[in-house]
């Protein structure tokens, strides 16, 4: 890996490791050490349904230290998801609303569509869009002001976004961090099916 696939380009992580029931994939920074490397897969392959974190960052760490563990679960939307939601799309006409309270979305607004958001008083509040797109599949990236979050719009934003995402042929994902309870309590609230775990290492 040299870098992560999203619209504002940095540096890959370190270690990438997905783990579904069907099994591991694992991915390595270019800059990786070969020989830890190889220490590595031999861990994962040797337990991939219980892999020692704890033994591959111990490994990891002998030769370059790691700064950041992040670690959760993985969601998938489940077909012809049919919930109702009034969410405004935003579109060249109207995409004004996000210059108060979420700017980088306007530099990044073909990147990251669609969008669709809540707004309070002309500008948005709530908004969801794409984290990650291909022909294939898109994963959601929600975030709501702190002074308009326990409204549910967050939620409201999600079902919005994945409609548009489903109808035109893709697949709609949800990740989040383990410790990331409001985000986990959206996912819950929506009855999204977990594939998987994410976990990356820098």
């Amino acid at each position: 890996m040299t870098e992560i696939n999203e619209p504002i380009s940095s540096p890959a992580p370190l270690l990438f490791l997905g783990r579904t029931k069907e099994g591991s994939i694992l991915r390595f920074n270019v800059s990786f050490p070969k020989k830890t490397l190889l220490e590595v897969i031999q861990m994962v392959n040797q337990n991939p349904a219980n892999t020692d974190i704890g033994k591959i960052v111990s490994s990891i760490n002998k030769v370059k230290n790691i700064s950041n563990i992040w670690m959760g679960p993985a969601y998938i939307f489940p077909e012809n998801f049919n919930r109702i939601s009034s969410d405004i799309k935003i579109t060249n006409e109207n995409k004004g609303a996000l210059l108060s309270n979420f700017p980088n979305l306007l530099y990044q607004y073909e990147r990251r569509q669609p969008i669709f958001a809540i707004k309070e008083n002309g500008s948005a509040v709530s908004v969801c869009c794409s984290a990650k797109r291909n022909d294939k599949a898109a994963e959601a990236s929600v975030e709501t002001l702190e002074a308009y979050r326990g409204k549910g719009y967050a939620m409201e934003c999600t079902i919005a976004w994945v409609k548009e995402i489903q109808k035109i042929g893709g697949h709609a994902l949800y990740s989040t961090a383990w410790d990331n309870f409001r985000s986990q309590a959206i996912a819950k609230k929506l009855n999204l099916y977990q594939y998987g775990m994410d976990l990356h290492m820098s």
